[in-house]
């Protein structure tokens, strides 16, 4: 799977584009299902971790792994994805677990269109790594929870503004 991420300043939307085997599909992101899905990835991502442990130990493990999946799968600009249709625009996620391990999330239109998606963690981690990374551009000011320490020269997540 090949992800990408812009922003289009007319739409003042995200479009997540997707190649998936032969198809190549877009997701157009509002900023409130942007949001969302943010809150929605870092919950998968924490899904696996101890819940005995203290927040901020959870949080620095998240950090790790969010820093292990940077290294594996570092974002690099390519030509823009060609679309196979034009782009849906998703006004509904659902997300949990995978029936076979990982991570699903589904990205559904009004008509109930969608795709759902199979992550393992590094990819789980790469998506949101693209979201963070492209959310100076679009100017949204979300406050945007994450992991101490996961992006270098952040201050912690509860006071880290967007």
């Amino acid at each position: 799977m090949q992800l990408q991420l812009t922003y289009d300043p007319v739409e003042d939307r995200l479009l997540l584009s997707m190649k998936l085997d032969e198809r190549t599909l877009g997701f157009w992101l509002t900023r409130r299902l942007t949001e969302l899905l943010w809150q929605a990835l870092w919950q998968r991502a924490g899904a696996a971790l101890d819940m005995k442990a203290s927040a901020t130990a959870r949080e620095m493990l998240l950090a790790m792994q969010q820093n292990q999946a940077s290294q594996k799968h570092p974002v690099t600009h390519s030509p823009q994805l060609k679309l196979n249709a034009p782009p849906i625009l998703v006004t509904t996620l659902k997300y949990g677990p995978h029936k076979n391990g990982g991570h699903a999330l589904s990205l559904i239109d009004a008509a109930g269109d969608g795709e759902m998606l199979a992550l393992d963690d590094d990819s789980l981690h790469a998506l949101i790594q693209l979201l963070d990374g492209i959310m100076h551009s679009c100017e949204w000011r979300l406050d945007l929870w994450r992991p101490l320490d996961a992006i270098p020269g952040l201050s912690p997540a509860s006071t880290a503004l967007h």
